[in-house]
């Protein structure tokens, strides 16, 4: 058994307590609110293992609290708001052989780990372009869209491209009060392109990932059934979709349990001694970071 502490049972949190006590390998010792004084969790030599599910802005802190402590840990995303605090968390980690693991949500798929697997068996060919979209209404208040939701379509691009050999730029659709609640980030990797786009403002609900190679296309959507569907055809000129030879696969991989693969994944962590996937979290939080330098600069506003 692994002893924990929950710090944060908000909205996630309380999704992350449940997984918790259903897991087998964690006993559940500390539930923290932003009341506790977590003294007690920090100096408690049976906790090994800490959950942060408290807002963005004091992750930094608190995950730096427990590694400096002894703890491994999974975090919410985002590790931390700079490239210079997140760095500074993976070199700690590193230093007290703690693991550190981001919980990007989408990273856990079972469809998405298919569709690596298809993509890396060339059921597709060579990938040309990957179109991402995450769009919902709310949520409004919580910072830029770039963090709240592109910071997972850029975890799960790491997947398939490397990001940190990607080029990327932003074009902000629909901002408010100074807060962005649209927007795109397009990107390139070689031969490779592609956009993601993210609101705040869409009636609905829709995340879907399209993958398009050379011999056929990948489509992603964790809120349809099936989840992940490859579809194979021929390029013949002038051929309407009918007509063209094709060849489909449908996977209704469940999608609702995301949540309680990362959990499932900081246990294999804490087992294995895997260092975890810090060095995604610093990539993710230096392009957003770099964006909004960039656009910054484009406006002519004084960067810091």
């Amino acid at each position: 058994m692994i002893d924990c502490a929950l710090i944060g049972c908000g909205y996630w949190g309380s999704k992350l307590k449940r997984y918790l006590e259903e897991n087998n390998h964690f006993n559940l010792k500390y539930v923290c609110n932003s009341k506790t004084d977590l003294t007690a969790v920090w100096n408690d030599e049976q906790i090994t293992a800490v959950v942060v599910a408290t807002p963005n802005s004091t992750h930094y802190n608190i995950v730096k609290s427990a590694l400096l402590s002894g703890k491994d840990v999974l975090s919410e995303k985002p590790l931390a708001l700079t490239t210079v605090e997140c760095e500074e968390l993976g070199t700690i980690a590193a230093e007290h052989n703690r693991g550190l693991l981001i919980q990007y949500t989408y990273t856990f798929s079972r469809a998405l780990k298919q569709a690596q697997t298809m993509i890396r068996d060339g059921h597709i060919g060579s990938i040309l372009g990957i179109e991402m979209t995450v769009r919902h209404l709310g949520r409004f208040k919580g910072g830029s869209v770039y963090w709240l939701l592109g910071s997972h379509m850029l975890s799960v691009l790491d997947i398939f491209l490397p990001i940190r050999d990607t080029s990327f730029w932003r074009t902000d659709l629909a901002t408010l009060d100074g807060q962005v609640e649209t927007g795109a980030i397009s990107f390139r990797n070689g031969e490779i392109t592609g956009q993601i786009v993210v609101s705040l403002n869409y009636p609905g609900k829709e995340t879907k990932i399209l993958i398009y190679g050379s011999e056929g296309t990948i489509v992603y959507d964790p809120l349809s059934h099936p989840s992940l569907i490859v579809e194979t055809y021929e390029r013949i000129p002038w051929t309407v979709m009918e007509k063209l030879p094709r060849n489909r696969q449908e996977f209704d991989i469940d999608e609702s349990n995301n949540l309680l693969y990362a959990i499932q994944e900081f246990e294999k962590m804490i087992t294995s001694r895997d260092g975890g996937n810090g060095d995604r979290a610093i990539a993710v939080t230096e392009i957003l970071e770099e964006l909004e330098i960039h656009t910054a600069v484009e406006r002519g506003h004084k960067v810091l």
